[in-house]
């Protein structure tokens, strides 16, 4: 009765430990960003007020209706009428076209620039994604060498009872264990901080447990330099979205110049007095541009078309001078890292452990194995990073392949 109660509260254990962990994949944790992160919704609200300013551009003006009556009385004479009327600008005539085209070209540009946000919040859990795997299989691997030290280390202590090896061999090996404990407690911590940034970036609890699985491939990239940067300049939203916000500028300085129109309302109306005379009435009112034609507004609309001129030339430059260097760090891990496959980090360590506790080499020799392990297999792990970040960075810089929100 008591070995059912314990099964069955260890199954509950093992289901609640489960219900709290998480496996994410690297797709589904881009899915989880573009959907929760917070930067996407700050673009998404600017995208709503672009939208707002283009909705109202199209409206028309709304009418004024007037009216006005006199009663007026001279000893026993009447005198008086009424008059009823609505006006009307007509500037909106020819001014509000150039207006719209001004605020649907910002608003592309802000549909633009939701779409490079969403790229780079994809770049952002990349990296984390990638540092945390990486860095919790680090301390994994150094942990299982961690223990096999302390075994040793064990060893050691009974094996100088027995007066096989010298306090000093001893204190050195106690040593190392401590030198890696200490070294696997600060790889953890970098593991952590990877792993609360990752869920930062997704909008994950941060409470929960959180497992990642190794990525199941990589996009083969076979593009030149020159087809990279080809490339970049015809898909980055942020280049596409100051051609945009260029050519809005174009047509907001045409809405302001048109502005020069003085301000033409007309007016229209019934008139009738109490004499029985009436009929229909019209005004036009229209001011005379002697002294303010709009021209602060035209030299600000003016002033920012030139900004905006000189941040897209100087944008075109960056673009290329990030492709080239992307394009150079990713070639140069890429060949780190095909020639770094034929290392056997594992096998050194533990035929270095088993040659030691055989005696067939020296204290010096297995401190040497055990050293040429821990730093090669921490270089191989932050190699697999920078080759899969170098991958990242080229087709975040290049644009190279479209955003989907469904992976």
């Amino acid at each position: 009765m008591r070995l059912s109660r314990l099964l069955i509260a260890l199954s509950v254990l093992w289901i609640i430990q489960l219900q709290a962990q998480t496996t994410i994949s690297l797709d589904e944790a881009i899915r989880q960003a573009l959907g929760k992160n917070i930067e996407i919704q700050k673009q998404n609200s600017l995208l709503k007020v672009s939208e707002s300013r283009l909705n109202e551009s199209s409206r028309i003006p709304n009418p004024i209706f007037n009216y006005s009556r006199e009663d007026l009385k001279l000893n026993n004479a009447k005198i008086g009428e009424w008059i009823t009327s609505g006006s009307l600008p007509l500037n909106f005539l020819w001014d509000r076209w150039s207006n719209i085209n001004s605020k649907e070209k910002s608003l592309e540009a802000q549909r633009l620039l939701l779409e490079n946000s969403k790229r780079s919040i994809i770049f952002q859990v990349q990296n984390a994604y990638v540092e945390y795997h990486f860095y919790e299989q680090l301390a994994l691997d150094l942990g299982n060498s961690l223990i096999k030290i302390g075994e040793i280390a064990s060893a050691s202590k009974q094996r100088l009872l027995e007066g096989d090896i010298s306090e000093y061999e001893l204190q050195r090996i106690l040593i190392e264990a401590n030198k890696l404990k200490t070294e696997v407690k600060e790889i953890e911590l970098k593991r952590n901080n990877f792993l609360n940034r990752l869920k930062l970036l997704i909008g994950y609890d941060p409470a929960k447990e959180l497992q990642t699985i190794p990525i199941q491939s990589l996009q083969i990239i076979t593009q030149s330099k020159e087809e990279m940067l080809k490339t970049a300049l015809q898909n980055r939203k942020d280049l596409k979205a100051i051609e945009q916000l260029v050519e809005s500028e174009y047509a907001f300085l045409s809405h302001n110049k048109l502005k020069i129109i003085p301000n033409i309302n007309l007016t229209a109306g019934y008139k009738k007095q109490l004499d029985n005379y009436s009929g229909s009435v019209f005004q036009l009112n229209f001011e005379i541009p002697l002294f303010k034609r709009n021209q602060l507004e035209i030299e600000q609309s003016e002033a920012d078309l030139n900004i905006l001129e000189q941040q897209k030339e100087y944008l075109i430059k960056q673009i290329g001078t990030e492709v080239h260097a992307s394009f150079a760090k990713f070639k140069q891990y890429e060949s780190l890292i095909t020639n770094n496959n034929d290392l056997q980090l594992q096998n050194v360590f533990t035929s270095a452990a088993y040659s030691y506790e055989q005696g067939d080499i020296s204290l010096v020799e297995f401190i040497d194995g055990l050293n040429a392990y821990k730093d090669g297999i921490i270089l191989n792990k932050d190699l697999e990073i920078k080759y899969y970040q170098s991958i990242f960075e080229l087709e975040n810089v290049t644009a190279l392949f479209p955003i989907n929100e469904n992976k």
